[in-house]
């Protein structure tokens, strides 16, 4: 059986971090942002890429957990911030979505995707090559102590058409509190105190 260490990101880590958002926003999500268009693909790769190598936004190494596998590849990643700093770490990716895909996003007008009375569990990617061995299991267990501090409960949103997904959450202690909007789909919103 295979060993990870589970590790605060380092800023090198923002390809790996990257590439595990757009995999945590599914298929559908990163091919609306660019209009549909799958040649414009890899500019998504780069917001992301970018937002992970920056300081203060909501996909910044700052904010992710790492897992390697034994012989130092990264096997996956989670992002979870303060869900108080939502609109503050936001900013980075409104200005990077307009700079580098010409989108141009009325806050306004997003729904927020937490709350401040949580700390939310924004991205969790497990590379499909480490699947199966538990691992989101871990980094969400890692993420737990790593925000043991703050008294507030784990938030996070899960798709409907992902039952996998939301067994696991639930066999990790997390329970539906209500629905709540993500882009066009409307998710599990779920928490653990």
């Amino acid at each position: 059986m295979e060993k990870f260490t589970i590790r605060p990101a380092r800023r090198e880590d923002a390809p790996a971090i990257g590439r595990g958002v757009v995999m945590a926003l599914g298929a559908e999500l990163p091919l609306d942002m660019v209009g549909g268009d799958p040649a414009r693909l890899p500019l998504v790769d780069r917001l992301f890429t970018e937002l992970a190598a920056s300081d203060n936004a909501q996909y910044s190494w700052n904010n992710t957990l790492v897992a390697e596998a034994e012989d130092g590849t990264t096997a996956g990643i989670l992002v979870s911030y303060d869900g108080a700093r939502l609109h503050e770490l936001r900013r980075a990716f409104i200005a990077a979505a307009r700079d580098i895909l010409n989108w141009y996003i009325n806050e306004a007008e997003l729904a927020d995707e937490t709350e401040p009375g949580e700390i939310y569990l924004d991205s969790l990617a497990v590379f499909p090559e480490y699947r199966g061995h538990g691992l989101g299991a871990l980094l969400i267990e890692a993420a737990a102590r790593h925000h043991a501090s703050v008294a507030k409960p784990l938030g996070l949103l899960c798709d409907p058409g992902n039952p996998r997904a939301h067994a696991l959450y639930e066999r990790l202690g997390f329970r539906d509190i209500g629905r709540r909007p993500f882009s066009t789909h409307l998710m599990h919103h779920m928490h653990r105190r």
